[in-house]
Protein backbone atom coordinates (compact mmCIF):
# COMPACT_ATOMS: atom_id res chain seq x y z
CA UNK A 1 0.00 0.00 0.00
CA UNK A 2 1.61 3.56 -0.71
CA UNK A 3 0.69 6.54 1.29
CA UNK A 4 1.01 9.80 -0.91
CA UNK A 5 2.23 12.82 0.87
CA UNK A 6 -1.18 14.49 0.46
CA UNK A 7 -2.33 11.92 2.61
CA UNK A 8 0.56 12.19 5.16
CA UNK A 9 -0.41 16.01 5.78
CA UNK A 10 -4.04 15.27 6.17
CA UNK A 11 -3.28 12.88 9.02
CA UNK A 12 -0.60 15.18 10.46
CA UNK A 13 -3.42 18.01 10.46
CA UNK A 14 -6.10 15.78 11.74
CA UNK A 15 -4.12 14.67 14.23
CA UNK A 16 -2.73 18.42 15.28
CA UNK A 17 -6.08 19.72 15.50
CA UNK A 18 -6.76 18.89 18.95
CA UNK A 19 -3.78 20.38 20.27
CA UNK A 20 -4.22 23.79 18.66
CA UNK A 21 -7.69 23.80 19.94
CA UNK A 22 -6.50 23.44 23.49
CA UNK A 23 -3.63 25.90 22.93
CA UNK A 24 -6.18 28.65 21.91
CA UNK A 25 -8.26 27.99 25.15
CA UNK A 26 -5.34 27.77 27.51
CA UNK A 27 -6.46 30.55 30.07
CA UNK A 28 -9.28 27.94 30.68
CA UNK A 29 -6.99 25.27 32.23
CA UNK A 30 -4.52 27.25 34.09
CA UNK A 31 -4.04 30.01 36.75
CA UNK A 32 -3.95 33.68 35.18
CA UNK A 33 -1.58 35.74 37.41
CA UNK A 34 -1.69 39.49 38.07
CA UNK A 35 1.28 41.37 39.06
CA UNK A 36 1.03 45.25 40.18
CA UNK A 37 4.51 46.84 40.99
CA UNK A 38 5.00 50.24 42.75
CA UNK A 39 7.45 52.44 40.25
CA UNK A 40 5.97 55.52 41.99
CA UNK A 41 9.48 56.39 43.10
CA UNK A 42 11.52 56.37 46.28
CA UNK A 43 9.31 56.98 49.40
CA UNK A 44 6.26 57.26 47.84
CA UNK A 45 3.47 54.82 49.23
CA UNK A 46 1.03 53.29 46.99
CA UNK A 47 -1.73 51.62 48.30
CA UNK A 48 -4.26 48.99 46.38
CA UNK A 49 -7.57 48.09 46.92
CA UNK A 50 -8.41 45.18 44.41
CA UNK A 51 -12.06 43.33 44.08
CA UNK A 52 -14.12 41.24 41.48
CA UNK A 53 -17.73 41.11 41.45
CA UNK A 54 -17.84 38.63 43.91
CA UNK A 55 -14.50 38.53 45.55
CA UNK A 56 -12.95 41.62 48.10
CA UNK A 57 -8.79 41.30 47.80
CA UNK A 58 -8.34 43.78 50.86
CA UNK A 59 -6.58 47.10 50.62
CA UNK A 60 -2.29 46.50 50.14
CA UNK A 61 0.45 49.10 50.74
CA UNK A 62 3.33 48.74 48.56
CA UNK A 63 6.60 50.51 49.27
CA UNK A 64 9.00 51.55 46.44
CA UNK A 65 9.90 48.63 43.97
CA UNK A 66 7.20 46.12 45.83
CA UNK A 67 4.30 44.36 44.31
CA UNK A 68 1.21 43.18 45.18
CA UNK A 69 0.35 39.24 43.53
CA UNK A 70 -2.95 37.10 42.78
CA UNK A 71 -3.77 34.56 41.25
CA UNK A 72 -7.39 33.12 39.96
CA UNK A 73 -8.50 30.46 37.37
CA UNK A 74 -10.99 31.31 34.43
CA UNK A 75 -14.38 29.95 34.35
CA UNK A 76 -16.68 29.12 31.75
CA UNK A 77 -19.52 30.10 33.60
CA UNK A 78 -18.59 33.48 34.43
CA UNK A 79 -17.32 36.29 32.70
CA UNK A 80 -14.38 37.51 35.15
CA UNK A 81 -13.46 41.43 35.76
CA UNK A 82 -11.16 42.78 38.48
CA UNK A 83 -10.35 46.56 39.15
CA UNK A 84 -8.04 48.07 41.72
CA UNK A 85 -8.36 51.46 43.35
CA UNK A 86 -4.86 52.82 43.25
CA UNK A 87 -3.69 55.64 45.79
CA UNK A 88 -0.41 57.91 46.13
CA UNK A 89 0.12 61.18 47.41
CA UNK A 90 -3.90 61.95 47.83
CA UNK A 91 -4.14 60.98 43.91
CA UNK A 92 -6.79 58.29 43.15
CA UNK A 93 -6.62 56.75 39.96
CA UNK A 94 -9.18 53.18 39.20
CA UNK A 95 -7.30 50.35 36.91
CA UNK A 96 -9.11 47.36 34.90
CA UNK A 97 -6.35 44.53 36.01
CA UNK A 98 -8.12 42.23 34.00
CA UNK A 99 -10.98 42.31 31.60
CA UNK A 100 -11.44 38.60 30.18
CA UNK A 101 -13.00 40.79 27.06
CA UNK A 102 -9.89 42.62 26.37
CA UNK A 103 -7.13 40.36 28.69
CA UNK A 104 -8.65 36.53 27.68
CA UNK A 105 -5.83 35.66 25.18
CA UNK A 106 -3.50 38.39 26.27
CA UNK A 107 0.03 37.39 28.18
CA UNK A 108 -0.68 34.71 30.87
CA UNK A 109 0.72 36.67 33.22
CA UNK A 110 -0.41 40.19 33.39
CA UNK A 111 2.22 42.70 35.19
CA UNK A 112 1.33 46.51 35.80
CA UNK A 113 3.68 49.23 36.81
CA UNK A 114 2.27 52.27 38.64
CA UNK A 115 4.13 55.45 37.56
CA UNK A 116 3.15 59.08 38.89
CA UNK A 117 2.37 59.57 35.02
CA UNK A 118 0.48 56.08 33.90
CA UNK A 119 0.23 52.51 34.69
CA UNK A 120 1.73 50.21 32.08
CA UNK A 121 1.07 46.25 31.15
CA UNK A 122 3.93 44.21 30.28
CA UNK A 123 3.01 42.74 26.93
CA UNK A 124 5.01 40.17 26.48
CA UNK A 125 5.18 39.84 22.68
CA UNK A 126 7.45 42.91 22.97
CA UNK A 127 8.86 42.57 26.26
CA UNK A 128 8.22 45.97 27.07
CA UNK A 129 5.62 47.53 29.23
CA UNK A 130 3.98 49.48 26.24
CA UNK A 131 0.21 48.97 26.95
CA UNK A 132 -0.31 52.28 29.10
CA UNK A 133 -3.06 53.83 30.72
CA UNK A 134 -2.41 58.02 31.57
CA UNK A 135 -3.71 59.30 34.15
CA UNK A 136 -6.11 62.57 33.46
CA UNK A 137 -5.98 64.41 36.72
Amino acid sequence: MVISSTHILFFSLLLLSPLMVVSRFWTIFTYRHVYIRNDLGNGTLLTIHCKDQHKDLGVQKLNYEEEFKFQFKSNLKAFIFYFCALTWDHKLSMLVVFDENRDAHFCKDLKWSVTKYQTCLFNCDTQKYDRCNHYNY
